[in-house]
């Protein structure tokens, strides 16, 4: 698991480097920003991912999934990561309705998920609306 905190311009650095270093107590954590023109974090990321594909050469090929809160930038993060629009992107939650498989390289597979949310949040439709799973 790499834990990807995305839309890092959007908060002080101070506030990002204290979450990752944090997180990286735990798992491999990388500040990122979705951009195709302009994206911050894609080096790391690339990076992590070539040392995984060196870690697993027996492996056939790598999937690897982005998985996360509805309207995080899944898809986004992957755009960027291609240079193009590969995957359908919106500024409201719930765009991405199915697994979408993204090819990366030869052996590297990305998996646009959609949104997830816990059986124990987003009970009612207030706290589901504030937490971006449903769109207002």
């Amino acid at each position: 698991m790499v834990l990807l905190i995305n839309k890092a311009d959007l908060v002080p650095i101070w506030v990002i480097a204290m979450w990752v270093k944090q997180l990286s107590k735990e798992y491999p954590t990388i500040a990122y920003r979705s951009s195709i023109t302009n994206p911050f974090g894609k080096g790391s990321l690339i990076n992590l991912l070539r040392q995984f594909d060196i870690f697993h050469r027996d492996k056939k090929n790598i999937s690897v999934g982005f998985v996360g809160y509805p309207n995080v930038g899944k898809s986004s993060v992957i755009n960027s990561l291609k240079e193009k629009k590969v995957c359908k992107a919106a500024p409201v939650p719930g765009e991405t309705k199915v697994w979408q498989y993204i090819t990366l390289t030869k052996r590297i597979y990305l998996i646009d998920c959609p949104g997830t949310v816990h059986a124990n949040e987003g009970k009612d439709d207030i706290e589901s609306v504030l937490k971006g799973c449903i769109r207002a």
